[in-house]
């Protein structure tokens, strides 16, 4: 929602802690304005909350969380509030609120998210729409009894990391999966203190059907005429007539399930069944001004191609339908029409990785041409042929880019002559400090960063790029002391460093440089966490040992493939050596899809780089690696300005950098190279920069 910021006023302080027999460790999953809304509110009142938070961290970690809100502003010190990343940390609470997609609660996934927070007494309480959610919850929870489910109808959004904008709050609608007042009162009572209004209801299944009767029809047929607004839905009669055969579908459909449930359980009195006239009702407030622009967040997802919460909201609705006998060919084809769409979307991207593949316009030049020269000269050049029409000339869309033919001559590269040049490029000592100051800002953590705010340097950018790829990795599966995790690449260590303080896994770091190693090592020494920590010096160009095969849960990887004279190649030395449905997470600098090679150049040319990957490729290469991709998290938006910032570090400490050894020569090709990615990326956005997750599943 597009929420102005409230005036200003005066914090409502915090309550003391209750005693002990009120006072409730909370874990809130899901840190967007709900979230972090709700676990102020509940903080306030005196309860212990862990909030899991990924991109907010680090903001909230250090300011705490801030609430502009009629009711009161209110101002939760760091101190005040538990900040996680990872569940695993969280621990047994005494509830579990969650307030995410409930697409992450689907399968196995929802079980590594939330089993760790649940003990045997744990009350999980779900703010999700859709149906089946709750039967989602208590398969994780394992018992009905404790599962809880609520409809928030809150306008809050995030203005800045750690600070909510609250408008009001209609109501939270809090019910028991089986009805149970006892629980319901509960939940009511552990909310009723926090300005949140909670109001019970006596079905919960009846309360998610009325609230689904206006997504579905809504949201879906939004998705079905090409993602437009609720207005626009009114503005077509056919269109019109069809949203409202929708709705009462919907409402067929949720009365006879509402009674077959009754029934299943053998209640007593009447069923609670959507009254007569809700219908009306929700269609006539429908038709209002206020909702004449609005864009269903289902149908915002699908316009952006995000995960949509099909499932829960379209999916098991027309299943219940199907299962009940019910004739609702309008509700058929509004899920048949999505699922065609996103059937649509997902062969749109697979079409893409077979077109770039096939494509030939990219050429490698012949191995004895591809020594690097000097990039002030090279680049200059490649830029300035990039003339008028640049987006034509950068990128040639679908049937250009990169080729199948590029790959065999990288492939044919002498494989020890690049794990040669990968040493000269990073291990010397004056490379090493080049790195570090240029790349680092003199940290460990030695790539490419994202930016949280316009005060950040690369080194706390990069170290956010640690913190996420490990997050992913625990997100994906438990990462703990019993873990074996494999650094593919570990340079310096700094990856591993944060990973076993956090963690506490083992983790054996495959490298090249043999340099690189030692430090890394000493640094495990000062770091008290030698023990966990082994170094293997080789070059995975030439494979990883034949003895590790599915020996690891976790292959972990920064910017190295770029390194790969064949990836496909290591990619499946990757699926070797992972255990059954052990996880790989990585990053890699690339061109986007569809850039000719040669707008690559300012890169290639500093870098032992034999060719550079697309994203559609990757994707391509995991699945014939015989891995599954689960996500693509692009990052490329960081990258023109993490390039002007090495600018800046080289030019603002050359005369350091000199005094150390190293030659203007040397130096003044950097700011060449790098004067022209900056151009190249402002002007073309030629690189593409992302993290990759994959998961083992072959058996």
């Amino acid at each position: 929602l597009n929420i102005p910021r409230p005036q200003q006023r005066r914090a409502t302080p915090l309550k003391p802690p209750p005693n002990a027999k009120m006072s409730k460790k909370i874990a809130v999953i899901g840190g967007g304005a709900l979230g972090q809304y709700l676990s102020a509110r509940l903080t306030q009142a005196g309860h212990r909350v862990s909030l899991l938070l990924r991109g907010d961290y680090c903001a909230v970690k250090e300011n705490g969380l801030k609430v502009q809100s009629p009711h009161g502003d209110v101002k939760v010190s760091p101190s005040d509030l538990d900040v996680f990343q990872s569940h695993v940390e969280i621990g047994e609470a005494d509830w579990v609120i969650c307030t995410l997609k409930a697409n992450a609660l689907q399968g196995s996934a929802g079980k590594r998210l939330l089993k760790p927070c649940i003990g045997p007494k744990t009350r999980v309480l779900s703010l999700l729409n859709g149906i089946g959610i709750d039967e989602a919850i208590s398969d994780i929870v394992g018992d009905s009894e404790r599962v809880l489910g609520g409809l928030a109808f809150i306008a809050a959004s995030r203005v800045a990391p750690g600070e909510v904008s609250h408008v009001f709050t209609e109501k939270i609608t809090v019910g028991h999966m089986l009805d149970d007042a006892e629980m319901v009162a509960e939940a009511v009572d552990l909310l009723s203190n926090c300005q949140l209004s909670p109001e019970p209801t006596t079905s919960l299944l009846t309360s998610r059907w009325e609230k689904v009767a206006w997504n579905f029809p809504f949201a879906g047929m939004g998705i079905v005429c090409g993602g437009v607004s609720v207005g626009e839905l009114f503005q077509r009669p056919m269109v019109r007539d069809l949203t409202r055969n929708v709705m009462d579908e919907i409402c067929e459909t949720a009365n006879r399930d509402i009674l077959h449930r009754h029934n299943e359980r053998k209640r007593s009195g009447e069923p609670p069944v959507i009254p007569v006239g809700f219908a009306d009702k929700l269609w006539k407030m429908s038709e209002g001004e206020s909702l004449k622009d609005y864009l269903p967040s289902t149908v915002i997802d699908f316009l952006n191609e995000r995960p949509v919460e099909s499932e829960f909201i379209f999916g098991e609705p027309l299943a219940r339908a199907d299962r009940l006998g019910l004739d609702v060919p309008n509700m058929r084809m509004v899920v048949g029409v999505i699922d065609s769409l996103l059937n649509t979307q997902a062969a749109q991207k697979e079409q893409h990785v077979q077109e770039v593949e096939k494509s030939s316009q990219a050429q490698l030049e012949s191995r004895d041409s591809k020594r690097m020269p000097a990039a002030s000269s090279a680049t200059s050049s490649t830029v300035s042929s990039i003339s008028q029409p640049a987006k034509k000339r950068a990128f040639s869309g679908a049937t250009r880019g990169f080729s199948r033919e590029a790959c065999e001559i990288a492939k044919s590269d002498q494989k020890t002559e690049v794990g040669a040049k990968v040493v000269e490029q990073y291990d010397s000592l004056l490379t090493r400090k080049f790195y570090q100051t240029v790349m680092g800002g003199g940290g460990n953590d030695i790539h490419f960063g994202i930016f949280r705010s316009s005060s950040d340097d690369v080194r706390k950018a990069a170290g956010l790029t640690t913190s996420m790829m490990l997050d992913l990795m625990a997100m994906l599966s438990p990462l703990n002391a019993n873990s074996k995790v494999l650094d593919l690449g570990s340079g310096h260590g700094g990856s591993t460093h944060e990973m076993v303080q956090r963690f506490g896994n083992t983790t054996v770091c495959f490298n090249i440089g043999e340099e690189q190693n030692d430090m890394n090592l000493e640094e495990c020494s000062k770091l008290g966490i030698a023990n966990k920590v082994s170094c293997h010096l080789g070059d995975f160009n030439l494979g990883l040992p034949s003895e590790w095969t599915s020996s690891f849960d976790f292959v972990h990887s920064c910017e190295v493939l770029c390194h790969a004279a064949d990836k496909p190649a290591i990619l499946s030395d990757i699926q070797r050596v992972l255990k059954p449905a052990g996880v790989l997470v990585f990053s890699d600098i690339m061109g986007q899809d569809g850039v000719d090679e040669n707008v690559l150049r300012p890169f290639t040319d500093r870098n032992t780089t034999t060719y550079m990957g697309r994203p559609s490729l990757y994707k391509h290469q995991i699945r014939e690696a015989g891995l599954r991709e689960v996500a693509y998290v692009d990052l490329s938006a960081n990258l023109e300005r993490f390039f002007a910032l090495m600018l800046a570090n080289v030019e603002n400490n050359y005369e350091i950098l000199k005094s150390e050894g190293l030659t203007d020569e040397y130096l003044n090709n950097w700011i060449g190279s790098l004067s022209d990615r900056v151009k190249v990326q402002s002007e073309y956005g030629a690189f593409a920069w992302g993290i990759f997750a994959a998961v083992n599943d072959t058996e």
